[in-house]
């Protein structure tokens, strides 16, 4: 039998998202109820680099490895329908390097893209209105030497077993 969401209610749908929120928290993929995507890219970069995941006080980074780099994780989700190509600001500086997943409608990694935060620091300008610097993806950034393109392909199979 499959599964044919066009015949689910509202309220079934809706109960759907969160019978799946749940089992994901409890998979410790997600670990807030906001949107997933965040947590979702967090879960890939630590099951890549090792090391653990900061606590929800942690303000600057997301993933400690074992070597002691803090990484910042930045997610984007994109859609028919999604125009955007930033990340949400960087509001801080206790971070080594940021990766910066790209996802697809279906929450499949298209794309990872790992910079220094002095990289960062010289490509984006802080944002007095956001407090912050904000990411955008584009073929520039794509093309500076100091952006690593890594592949998460083999975290993201384990993670979505």
């Amino acid at each position: 039998m499959s599964y044919d969401p066009g015949q689910r209610t509202t309220v079934e749908l809706l109960a759907d998202w969160a019978a799946v929120m749940r089992e994901l928290r409890r998979r410790d993929i997600i670990r807030t109820n906001n949107n997933p995507v965040g947590d979702i890219a967090e879960a890939i970069v630590h099951a890549h680099y090792g090391g653990r995941r900061a606590g929800f006080r942690q303000a600057g980074w997301d993933v400690t490895t074992d070597d002691g780099e803090r990484i910042q994780v930045k997610a984007m989700r994109l859609t028919p329908t999604t125009k955007r190509r930033n990340v949400s600001p960087i509001r801080d500086r206790d971070y080594d390097s940021v990766v910066i997943v790209v996802f697809d409608e279906d929450f499949q990694v298209t794309e990872a893209l790992k910079l220094s935060r002095e990289a960062v620091e010289e490509l984006f300008a802080h944002r007095p209105y956001v407090n912050g610097r904000i990411i955008t993806v584009t073929k520039m950034l794509r093309a500076d030497p100091r952006v690593k393109a890594v592949d998460l392909t083999a975290a993201a199979l384990r993670l979505h077993r």
